[in-house]
């Protein structure tokens, strides 16, 4: 059976030397033995138990890994304990060891240094699908959306989104690796990417109408804007009972509701009033009293 060590990818300089780092490199030897020679060298079994000792004494250590080191020191002291058991226990408390001890900010930076490459590498091919119009439908893939549509435009526009990736990708690989693994996972990497990415566009708010079809909403984790369909109602009674249903659960939104019909997609929607809607009914209620 073939063995690799099992060690954190990034480590802080605060973590070099102290009881959790010396005791991923004692259960990585314990690993070794155990898979080349069926058994622990039991010349060093005690210093490895002291060390073992001390992380489960020691305050600032977690509970989770207390209890996966006492698992595996119990294993090992077990004379009916099975070598598969321990195996199976040491790479579980390798596994936590090593995500207790990266460092946390290195991580941040390479997930940010990631997504910034993919996010260059296919900046080409979300300019194209962003002007990217199907004609069948009189939409643009960037304004549709799998919640709210067919499954026939879903498909459509899924397919469009493979035939644009697959381009890309092929006019950038070489040549001699156009038939090999990698040529057909950068096609999948950039077909994923651009289907998670195509509802986060650059939009000028001034060029959409006042109660459209879709709404602005903003992503927690990143702030981004995203285009997202409003749901839709098939009759203006439900319409109207979603206004008053907004209105009772929402007291302290003191800005009226309405509920419109939606030249886009033919059903109801509801949403606020415009400042100038609220003025036009102010004033054809003055004259209706004058």
């Amino acid at each position: 059976m073939c063995y690799n060590a099992i060690l954190p990818t990034t480590l802080s300089t605060e973590q070099f030397g102290n009881e959790l780092t010396n005791l991923t490199y004692i259960f990585n030897r314990w690993l070794k033995m155990l898979m080349n020679y069926g058994k622990l060298d039991d010349s060093v079994l005690n210093h490895d138990f002291t060390a073992i000792a001390k992380v489960v004494k020691a305050n600032g250590v977690s509970k989770d890994i207390k209890r996966v080191v006492q698992r595996c020191r119990d294993y090992a002291l077990s004379e009916f304990a099975k070598i598969e058991d321990l195996i199976r226990s040491l790479t579980t408390a390798l596994k936590i060891l090593c995500k207790a001890q990266e460092n946390k900010a290195v991580k941040r930076v390479e997930k940010s240094y990631a997504d910034q490459g993919m996010t260059e590498k296919y900046r080409p091919l979300t300019k194209r699908l962003a002007k990217e119009k199907i004609r069948k439908i009189g939409r643009q893939v960037t304004f549709t959306d799998w919640h709210t549509d067919d499954k026939e435009t879903t498909k459509l526009v899924r397919r469009i989104v493979e035939k644009r990736a697959a381009q890309a990708v092929h006019k950038n690989i070489r040549k001699k690796d156009r038939e090999t693994n990698r040529y057909r996972q950068s096609i999948r990497r950039a077909t994923s990417f651009s289907l998670y990415s195509k509802r986060y566009t650059d939009y000028d708010a001034q060029l959409r109408a006042p109660g459209t079809h879709w709404k602005v909403v903003k992503q927690n984790c990143k702030g981004k804007k995203v285009l997202a369909a409003k749901f839709s109602y098939n009759t203006y009674e439900e319409a109207v009972e979603a206004c008053n249903r907004f209105i009772m659960f929402h007291p302290e939104d003191t800005r009226p509701m309405s509920a419109y019909k939606c030249d886009y997609c033919g059903k109801w929607h509801i949403g606020h009033m415009q400042v100038e809607q609220i003025d036009q009914d102010n004033n054809q209620e003055i004259l209706k009293a004058s």
